[in-house]
């Protein structure tokens, strides 16, 4: 019964309860809010349109049409107060985004779009949804233990293996029930819903229709059936991502997160360059960086650091070069020595690294 007890407990730590290095967390925090401070600054101009007793809906008009919901901006009507508390969340997210007191800056921002989505919200569509799920998962986690201003002066902390779990679990909810819920013709049998979704005016960006037309038996039928196989499949890869996760990422689960995540991430950069779908696609593709395991997102900041290194260092050399050729003189190449390989290599030991790194 020990035994058992102990082999639970080692599958409920690697799978949500054991710490890991916070950078993997981080990244995704930094692009996250970066996306959830885009959409709220799109906001910018119509604030008290939107929001304040200048709305076409305001006061007890407002608060009949959307009373079971919460929102500061029911109490707070005033024009220039409500654009006032706006300036306060606008400041939250750059604060969430550098992670500077990033609890509060995360409530705060987290309490301002409870607050639009309460106040108006047939502003919003069903996709935007996510971003609010997205917002609030992320409000309740350790996001800046890494990667902040707050790790600068506090130093960094471990954070639990649950909080990307949560955020992969959460995509795919996303995908494999929207992809369950595609049961008409078009999906299954025509193979003609990505046509008519390309073809609608009322989400598309560009009118072509004879192209479209075209293109439907030899492109996107075939593609529409492969979307749908794709959604279908993402719970299916989420588990075998885990599982792989918890048996050491053996060599026989290969590791499917480049092709269903590199597949995801071409198909909404088409979606968003044909439709609108407001911020849907660029929080779906970064919250794709929940799948990085630390040392990975540590391998791909220290690759970016590198290049902005030699970059700078190219820039300079240019710049002594010219100095060089103005005064006359020939210019004398620096002598370099090649950066060594900084990328991990095993311990002495044979081991990779501590059991949370394991994702």
């Amino acid at each position: 019964m020990k035994k058992l007890l102990q082999r639970i407990d080692a599958i409920a730590g690697r799978l949500a309860l054991d710490g890991e290095d916070p950078t993997s967390l981080g990244v995704v925090r930094i692009l996250l809010v970066s996306v959830l401070t885009a959409s709220l600054l799109a906001h910018v101009g119509a604030v008290a349109d939107y929001f304040s007793s200048d709305s076409v809906l305001f006061g007890e008009w407002a608060r009949k049409a959307f009373g079971e919901r919460f929102s500061l901006f029911f109490w707070v009507e005033n024009p220039w107060a409500v654009r006032a508390i706006f300036a306060v969340g606008v400041l939250a997210h750059l604060l969430w985004l550098v992670g500077r007191f990033t609890r509060i800056a995360a409530f705060i921002g987290w309490l301002v779009w409870v607050s639009m989505f309460g106040r108006n919200p047939l502003l919003y569509s069903l996709a935007d949804q996510l971003q609010m799920v997205l917002c609030t998962l992320l409000m309740v986690m350790p996001s800046g233990n890494g990667l902040s201003l707050d790790a600068r002066v506090r130093g960094s902390k471990p954070v639990p293996v649950w909080c990307r779990r949560v955020l992969q679990l959460q995509l795919a909810v996303v995908y494999t029930a929207t992809g369950l819920l595609k049961d008409g013709k078009t999906w299954h049998d025509d193979g003609t819903a990505l046509y008519y979704a390309l073809s609608n005016p009322y989400n598309r960006h560009f009118d072509i229709g004879p192209t479209l037309a075209m293109l439907q038996p030899w492109v996107l039928r075939p593609m529409t059936w492969l979307v749908l196989l794709w959604e279908i499949g993402f719970a299916p890869f989420v588990g075998l991502h885990w599982i792989r996760s918890l048996l050491g990422r053996p060599r026989r689960f290969p590791d499917l997160r480049w092709v269903f995540l590199g597949f995801g991430a071409m198909m909404h950069v088409g979606i968003q360059a044909m439709l609108y779908v407001a911020w849907f696609s660029p929080l779906c593709v970064c919250a794709y960086a929940a799948f990085l395991r630390p040392d990975e997102a540590k391998r791909l900041l220290a690759r970016l650091r590198r290049r902005r290194t030699r970059g700078e260092q190219a820039e300079d050399d240019q710049v002594g070069g010219d100095v060089s050729e103005d005064g006359g003189q020939q210019s004398v190449a620096p002598l370099s020595h090649p950066a060594q390989d900084e990328r991990p290599g095993p311990r002495h030991d044979g081991s990779e690294g501590p059991v949370g790194d394991t994702v």
